[in-house]
């Protein structure tokens, strides 16, 4: 197992990343981080400037409300990037200290980088002089239990905030922000481990102090309201994953605009969970308003889009019009197919939809083909 200092440093790398994606210096950067991952490998490096531009191009299309949780995200997910490099490669230590020395010194004086409460002065990422428990070391902590909730293993980041959150609520308080930030993560990383029920309990306990601490209408208190009501719905109260949403809609629209990215997942959601609260007339009328705002602002091919369409065809069937559903489907089912391909797990289970209301508007041979 890794130990502190090297965990440390790959978390640092992380950020160190994301700090660089935006600034003029980054095709510099990006050329040292993908040679450094590569170790010489050319397809390797090929798949480093891949990961590194796709990192770019998201950190771009960022923002509004959930910017800083995609930058801590992109963060945790780079840091566990370069653990993997130090796992395999002890020799690569000393070359990923130079290069991250390198690019903060290129990084504009204007710019505070996130990562400088964790360096020391010499670039040394192993001499904290409060130790494992200093800010910088806590705030590490979190951005690799997110790395691993991440990479698949939810219960593992799970486990990670539970051993931190307390540690966050001695050393800075629990009322801190970064303590608050501890505890969402923890509720949100309960949830997606399965226990829908106990993350809906974290964030009910959680908000009211996050609206005190923070505001009503700060970025991460919306987010728990978000999450909160996801996780009512998850944990079996459709009706009140609804009536959250509507609620937290007329806020985004008022603090966001209409057309930003949070207000249109807030009505989605919205619509989603007002199916699944038994209206399935209201979802369909729902879904069929957003989604030409969705291909208005994103485009007719993008996921967010596609997902629009996917829900709109489902409770149009639910609502009693097997036909139109089918007819819905099948138009859909060739963009999956070009976007994301045949074998997709999203592009089957459109086929199984189509199957499905094929079957349901009278045509068993059609859906058995």
């Amino acid at each position: 197992m890794m130990g502190e200092n090297l965990l440390v440093l790959a978390a640092m790398a992380g950020r160190t990343v994301i700090d660089a994606a935006t600034t003029d210096g980054w095709e510099t950067a990006e050329r040292a981080y993908a040679q450094l991952l590569g170790r010489g490998d050319a397809k390797q490096t090929k798949q480093a400037e891949q990961w590194l531009e796709e990192t770019r191009k998201q950190l771009a299309r960022a923002d509004g409300a959930d910017r800083e949780l995609i930058r801590t995200a992109l963060a945790g997910r780079w840091a566990g990037r370069w653990a993997d490099l130090l796992e395999e490669d002890p020799d690569a230590e000393a070359e990923l200290r130079a290069l991250i020395h390198q690019i903060q010194a290129a990084l504009p004086a204007e710019r505070p980088s996130v990562s400088n409460h964790a360096m020391s002065a010499n670039g040394d990422a192993s001499t904290y002089a409060a130790g494992p428990e200093h800010p910088g070391a806590l705030a590490s902590r979190s951005e690799l239990a997110y790395s691993a909730g991440l990479a698949g293993d939810a219960a593992g980041a799970r486990d990670q905030f539970t051993a931190l959150v307390p540690v966050a609520e001695r050393i800075l308080g629990p009322e801190h922000p970064d303590t608050l930030a501890a505890r969402a993560s923890l509720a949100y990383w309960t949830g997606q481990a399965g226990d829908a029920a106990a993350a809906r309990v974290q964030f009910t306990a959680l908000l009211p102090v996050a609206e005190r601490i923070l505001g009503p209408e700060h970025p991460d208190t919306l987010i728990n309201r978000h999450n909160l009501a996801n996780f009512a719905g998850y944990a079996g109260d459709a009706a009140a994953a609804r009536d959250q949403f509507a609620a937290l809609l007329r806020v985004r629209e008022r603090v966001f605009g209409a057309d930003s990215p949070d207000t249109l997942v807030a009505r989605f959601n919205l619509a989603y969970w007002t199916g699944r609260a038994g209206d399935a007339v209201a979802a369909r009328d729902q879904f069929a308003a957003l989604l030409p705002v969705r291909a208005r602002v994103y485009g007719a091919d993008h996921p967010d889009s596609l997902a629009a369409r996917e829900e709109l065809a489902y409770w149009t069937g639910c609502a009693g019009a097997a036909a139109a559903a089918r007819d819905q489907f099948a138009a859909l089912l060739p963009s999956y197919e070009r976007i994301l391909g045949p074998e997709h797990a999203d592009t089957l289970a459109v086929w199984y939809q189509l199957a499905h209301w094929t079957a349901l508007a009278g045509d068993e041979a059609g859906a058995q083909d």
